[in-house]
């Protein structure tokens, strides 16, 4: 299955993911009113650098987490406790930066109580099926497992497009794998447990051979006479962690079954311009400190 560059793709923005970004990014802009607005001013620039990137295209949305409690906090409720409270100089900035997205004819989404993975997985899913190419822009590891031949992955950091035959080149499984493969190694960032002592390495050879962590379990006693590096140790893992491995697999799978009330004519592109946005600029009037 050769990729195809996509012609005049939807493009899905992670908002919450560079909204971060930006603000660690531009750390000292603000407004004329002396308000913080790196956030604000980094997400406009990325926002134009991709419209500019796939200027053909006429269809985007951004979408931003709701930041209340989910389903994944409710069933472990250490899920992302690693991370800090968002700075009140980061939550002021949300607000301009919705309004500044409508004026200039920018679709945006985000449901109460609902990750922002699991809206932009579901939107992605129910866009395919109705024949739509899809361009998620992300460089969060979990999102590869939404690949499809119909959607695709732009990696801005490292300027790279994330399809089906890449992650088979670089690990070696198909992209719905990659949620066995949280399963197993876990995920620092939020804080999925996974299975203690068992790395990348293990975990890929471990699919490789099984394809799943359900077949993993249902091979169990084969493991031990692999031809691992401490295959018998491995096992031993694996029996002990069990409950958490399943657990890792809930908390890492991206849900598609979101009911999301989003038509394409909604994220068509109506008022968008660099013309009108270096007008938000001028008027807003963003500076370093």
């Amino acid at each position: 299955m050769m990729y195809k560059k996509q012609k005049n793709p939807v493009i899905i923005i992670d908002g919450s993911l560079y909204l971060y970004s930006s603000y660690y990014g531009f750390p000292n802009f603000e407004n004329h009113l002396g308000e913080p607005c790196g956030a604000i001013y980094g997400m406009l620039k990325t926002i134009d650098k991709i419209l500019k990137k796939y200027k053909n295209s006429k269809k985007l949305i951004i979408i931003f987490d709701s930041y209340q409690t989910t389903f994944r906090k409710i069933l472990f409720k250490e899920y992302k406790k690693n991370r800090s409270p968002m700075p009140k100089s980061l939550s002021i900035q949300i607000n301009p930066l919705l309004n500044i997205l409508n004026k200039i004819g920018i679709k945006t989404l985000f449901i109460p109580g609902i990750e922002a993975d699991d809206i932009i997985g579901s939107l992605a899913s129910q866009l395919e099926a109705k024949g739509e190419n899809i361009l998620i822009i992300s460089h969060d590891k979990d999102m590869l497992q939404l690949v499809t031949k119909n959607i695709s992955i732009f990696n801005k950091k490292n300027d790279t497009i994330i399809t089906p035959e890449k992650i088979k080149e670089k690990y070696g499984i198909k992209p719905k794998e990659f949620i066995d493969l949280l399963a197993l190694i876990g995920d620092v960032s939020d804080n999925i447990p996974g299975i203690p002592k068992i790395g990348i390495k293990t975990g890929l050879s471990l699919l490789n051979k099984f394809s799943s962590i359900q077949k993993i379990y249902e091979n169990i006693e084969k493991i031990p006479y692999l031809p691992f590096r401490n295959a018998k140790n491995i096992t031993i893992q694996l029996k002990k962690y069990k409950e958490i491995a399943f657990l890792s697999y809930k908390l890492a799978q991206i849900q598609l079954t979101v009911p999301i009330n989003v038509k394409t004519e909604d994220i068509l592109l109506q008022n968008y311009s660099s013309k009108n946005l270096f007008k938000v600029f001028k008027n807003y009037i963003f500076k370093k400190k």
